[in-house]
């Protein structure tokens, strides 16, 4: 049968995908305010004029935590229900990238003097998280929106398709579904009229309009054993 171009079903999934964008629309945007004072509070070195509690590892913390467990949140569902499939996949890779310098910098805010006397550098990599989860929801939001493209260019391409079909039958012309034409039907096609479904020129000459399909603009001339493609 012939895919219902708009109805029900194409409303929903519209509506899913319009939603889904603007779900991460809205996460890159607020990921985007906060990665950046997280960026630049974690370099007051290079803006001594940056407020000194922006450049605290507590209100870091405070800051990278909501791009972590919600800007980023998608990521941390996907890696859990890939660790329960046993599998790996792109969200497991981000996860454990983005939480290792969270929890680290989280250990290095609480207990510093660990890291002292370890001898180790005490230093937070907030920043880190924030921006690499930011930018990669930014990919997501770009890519969820060059599927709804492609998927519109498909509707309109299916909306081209004829609902009818005039088929000769004992004499007679018949006008029928497109959805029960058979092969081996004989279909009339007027002038000016689209070509409900593919087949084979069996009598007549004529021009058909494929500019839709190969990108001509000229008119491609028919004639009897060309082949024809639907709408």
């Amino acid at each position: 049968e012939v895919p219902e171009v708009n109805g029900p079903a194409a409303d929903v999934e519209q509506q899913a995908r319009e939603q889904e964008m603007a779900t991460l629309r809205r996460k890159f945007l607020v990921g985007a305010v906060l990665s950046t004072l997280v960026m630049v509070g974690s370099m007051p070195e290079w803006v001594p004029w940056w407020p000194a509690i922006l450049t605290n590892h507590l209100t870091l913390w405070a800051l990278t935590t909501p791009v972590q467990f919600w800007v980023g949140g998608q990521f941390l569902r996907g890696f859990i229900k890939a660790l329960r499939h046993g599998t790996a996949d792109m969200n497991t890779l981000v996860t454990i990238g983005t939480m290792a310098a969270y929890l680290y910098s989280v250990g290095v805010t609480l207990a510093p003097q660990f890291f002292s006397v370890e001898g180790i550098h005490v230093a937070v990599y907030f920043e880190t998280a924030a921006v690499l989860i930011t930018l990669i929801v930014l990919g997501r939001w770009l890519e969820a929106k060059a599927r709804g493209r492609t998927s519109e260019a498909i509707k309109r391409l299916l909306g081209l398709q004829p609902k009818t079909a005039r088929v000769r039958r004992g004499g007679e012309e018949v006008e029928i579904p497109v959805e029960v034409v058979r092969v081996g039907n004989l279909i009339v096609v007027r002038p000016g009229e689209k070509i409900p479904v593919d087949g084979l020129v069996r009598e007549g000459h004529s021009s058909v309009d494929e500019s839709m399909l190969t990108g001509e603009s000229l008119p491609v001339e028919k004639s009897p054993g060309a082949p024809v493609v639907g709408a």
